[in-house]
């Protein structure tokens, strides 16, 4: 009898143990801005379509639900409209959610409250039509540039605006300068490029990890505690190239993934995040601000090494 509630007790404390693990896990949702592609360099619609094709493969290994967000614009190619629309669906096909990243990819910082509003309607024409045929939602607004206004006033009117028509302002917390790497990376596609675009690859995983560490940093000190976190990237050759490397190094730091739904429930969201200005830092340093919390930290560094060197060269023109 000893023996067997001696077992009992060991079970309970395992599975106690588990779910404190559990409820500790960290986790991380994934959105991908400017669909169906950004490049630095010319990009047919064939190519734009096996690069999302990449990206989606990509996250279905990793059983990732992402958000993409789509820039309308982009998808009105000549000739070429009803492949922007089939790759809308092949989202949807493969269990991920579609977001409205604005027509002109328009900020609120060169760019008037009236003329962003005008990219927001323009900007979900197609994306609308495919959502509500599929019955899919179509509810998160990332704003270019991550831009939320140059006052106060114009976020509260910016924002009061989106919740008319829908949409809610998908933060972000994580990011990692994926578009100085993507654009050395466009501009070696040569064949006998290879071994600098590995060199690439590889400097954007280190900085990958050096970034997490510091907006862990930044979640610890401002929350007590790891936040569910949101990354951001985008439809770009390089993280059609990496996305499964970035999801497996995401796994080895122990974050599993989660909707972006799921993500900003976690009571961290609804802090007070203050205009933007005319930077798109991290939601984290915006609720430093905003609480008046100095932190250690406030973004990941500049990117050091070779690809640093490479984009000066190549991406300054």
């Amino acid at each position: 009898m000893y023996r067997r509630f001696s077992c009992l007790l060991a079970l309970l404390s395992l599975t106690v143990a588990g779910g404190a693990l559990a409820a500790d896990a960290k986790r991380i949702a994934i959105t991908i801005d400017d669909l169906p592609a950004a490049s630095a360099t010319p990009m047919a619609p064939a190519e734009a379509g096996r690069l999302n094709q990449q990206l989606l493969t990509a996250l279905q290994r990793h059983g990732a639900k992402a958000v993409g967000f789509v820039n309308e614009d982009r998808l009105l190619v000549p000739g070429h409209v009803d492949d922007g629309v089939a790759l809308l669906h092949a989202w949807l096909d493969a269990g991920m959610e579609l977001g409205n990243h604005g027509f002109g990819h328009l900020g609120l910082w060169k760019s008037s409250r009236e003329d962003v509003e005008a990219g927001v309607l323009k900007g979900e024409v197609l994306t609308r039509w495919v959502t509500s045929r599929r019955s899919a939602p179509l509810r998160y607004y990332r704003p270019p540039f991550t831009q939320t206004g140059k006052t106060e006033a114009e976020r509260e009117a910016f924002e009061a605006f989106l919740a008319h028509h829908g949409y809610a302002v998908a933060p972000m917390t994580v990011d990692h300068d994926d578009y100085l790497f993507a654009c050395v990376y466009d501009r070696l596609q040569a064949p006998g490029e290879a071994a600098r675009r590995q060199v690439v690859t590889d400097e954007y995983d280190t900085h990958l990890r050096t970034s997490l560490q510091v907006f862990e940093t930044m979640s610890q000190e401002l929350f007590g505690r790891q936040i569910p976190q949101v990354l951001l990237i985008h439809a770009n050759r390089l993280n059609a190239a990496t996305l499964d490397r970035t999801l497996r190094t995401l796994k080895e730091r122990g974050y599993a993934f989660a909707p972006l739904d799921e993500v900003l429930l976690d009571e961290a969201y609804r802090s007070p995040a203050r205009a933007s200005g005319r930077f798109g830092p991290s939601w984290l340093a915006r609720w430093a601000r905003a609480k008046g919390v100095k932190l250690s930290v406030y973004g990941q560094p500049d990117p050091v090494g070779q690809t640093a060197q490479w984009h000066a060269q190549l991406c300054r023109q």
